[in-house]
């Protein structure tokens, strides 16, 4: 069986109340080759001796911040560790860095074929339609039922493709925890309850994530595992997607998209997306419902068009017809008209 790993981290906006768990699925074959890229896309940013000193790690976060600021005079102000390089280039030179990196990202998703999964939960909406006042634990982890999801789909990916595979992980904490409660551990010891003690997910058994998945491995992000710096970008562009419309989406947005797992489905042919590669959490009912009112009027509003399409047609069909009874009643007259002139000729 061919050999994949799955590399997660995880992404919030405090603004809109969203949490997203995403990454990549890299063939165990191309891992060489995206930690190559990786390092060629960090040289857009420093230089080998920068490199080699700093040793940098790429993260969205500290490069957005600097292209945000990249017209502040006082960017030093906002920029941290290997990212205070650029607290010494032009505002050109950063938005070049900022683009590059972006396209480099766009290029190495597009020629590895590389495969997304993403979980996005409003975490608003979900306390909106499940909290109870009187039940403060009544909800899980977003960390667990997001992984859930992923553990689900990449499951289903693993049985498509008749692969194995395992998953890296971000650390949520830069320290390696070892206490039984740390928030690492929780989350391992979910994964094991998952895989082995028969809790399995929604649709699939415990046995059939045991057979693909080997292991379920965190790691703090001064490893500087390439895989999970792609991950990174992937999961904070992820909310950056969902938050914005088509038109104002860039087109590394679009590329990790289209890149998302379809399940078993020609993407040409059936977009499944919303059921696998990407899952938003909760389903929004109340857009649902106005979708299905919106849905019903432009349903009578087309019938009302079919109509009105259907009373001109008929319409056009008799001025047609009176038209051409006026051209036969014309021709007839002057027939008539010569034959008069050729009489009194």
């Amino acid at each position: 069986m061919t050999e994949y790993t799955l590399f997660l981290d995880e992404s919030y906006d405090d603004n809109t109340d969203l949490f997203c768990i995403a990454g990549c699925i890299i063939k165990n074959s191309d891992l060489n080759i995206v930690s190559n890229e990786i390092e060629s896309i960090k040289q857009l940013i420093w230089t080998p001796t920068e490199i080699s000193s700093l040793s940098p790690i790429l993260h969205s976060t500290e490069l957005n911040i600097a292209y945000k600021n990249r017209n502040n005079s006082q960017i030093s102000r906002f920029t941290n560790g290997a990212y205070t390089v650029f607290n010494t280039k032009t505002k050109e030179e950063i938005a070049d860095c900022y683009q590059n990196v972006y396209k480099s990202f766009s290029l190495l998703m597009k020629n590895q074929e590389i495969t997304t999964l993403c979980c996005i939960i409003d975490r608003k909406k979900f306390r909106s339609y499940y909290a109870l006042p009187n039940e403060p634990r009544l909800i899980d982890d977003w960390y667990d039922i997001a992984m859930q999801e992923i553990l689900e789909a990449y499951t289903h990916f693993l049985c498509k493709v008749n692969g194995a595979g395992s998953i890296i992980y971000e650390a949520r904490t830069n320290s390696s925890n070892t206490r039984s409660n740390s928030l690492d551990n929780k989350m391992f010891h979910n994964f094991c309850k998952v895989k082995v003690n028969g809790k399995g997910v929604s649709y699939l058994t415990n046995r059939t994530i045991y057979n693909r998945i080997r292991f379920f491995n965190i790691v703090t992000k001064k490893d500087n595992q390439a895989g999970l710096q792609l991950a990174d970008f992937i999961a904070f562009n992820y909310i950056k997607w969902y938050t914005r419309t088509d038109n104002e989406r860039t087109e590394f947005m679009k590329r990790i998209h289209h890149a998302a797992y379809n399940g078993n489905h020609d993407l040409t042919q059936e977009d499944l997306r919303a059921c696998w590669g990407v899952r938003i959490l909760p389903t929004d009912v109340t857009e649902n419902q106005k979708n299905i009112v919106e849905l019903k009027k432009l349903k009578k509003s087309y019938n009302n068009l079919k109509t009105e399409r259907n009373r001109l047609n008929r319409k056009l069909t008799k001025i047609t017809k009176e038209k051409h009874d006026l051209q036969e009643r014309y021709n007839e007259l002057l027939d008539q008209l010569t034959q008069l002139k050729s009489t009194s000729n």
